[in-house]
């Protein structure tokens, strides 16, 4: 089932790839401010679609109302996954690199076609960045920075992230006829 935290997840992911396609800045602000907007609304969000009253709630017009009601009712949004299936998979990785937001990863896409933070990497100690506009020597030297950072806390995870999962396939596997008694243990627990 999907709660608030995936519909935000969703929003923020889908404004970050409206920025990426160079899409018009106000229409990616708005998902934004819609993510932070249901952030602060203590109300259900199941609920919210159900009555029908998303659109009441400051930020969120007709359009992201109906985005989120597709998400909650069929759990994914076909305006979404299109979107995300039209970028090469490794630029979302190259934004969790400290920096690299989407006007550089963008940048980067377009002119030197690198679509993997191994790719980044690779051009970076090439001193091909350097003459990108927008960037040059010191970001540079800070991406590589960024990547170190990226890779050296990619095996960690958040505890609330790991125990939403963990609690997700707990609900999923309590359905199962064959479990008599289970437990979330491991290095969670």
């Amino acid at each position: 089932m999907i709660d608030k935290k995936d519909v935000i997840r969703i929003l923020e992911e889908y404004a970050t790839l409206l920025d990426l396609k160079g899409e018009n800045p106000f229409k990616s602000r708005a998902f934004s401010n819609a993510a932070r907007v249901l952030q602060g609304t203590p109300e259900d969000i199941q609920e919210l679609v159900r009555s029908g009253r998303l659109t009441q709630i400051k930020g969120i017009g007709k359009s992201i109302a109906e985005m989120i009601s597709e998400i909650v009712t069929t759990g994914r949004s076909r305006d979404f996954e299109e979107l995300k299936a039209s970028f090469p998979e490794g630029l979302l990785e190259m934004l969790k690199i400290p920096g690299m937001g989407p006007k550089k990863v963008k940048a980067v896409w377009e002119k030197l076609g690198i679509t993997t933070i191994g790719e980044l990497e690779y051009a970076c100690k090439e001193n091909r960045l350097v003459d990108l506009e927008g960037f040059g020597a010191k970001t540079q030297e800070k991406i590589l920075k960024g990547i170190e950072l990226v890779r050296k806390y990619s095996e960690r995870h958040l505890i609330s992230e790991a125990r939403s999962i963990a609690e997700s396939l707990y609900r999923q596997l309590q359905q199962l006829p064959e479990i008599i008694r289970m437990e979330i243990a491991g290095s969670l627990r």
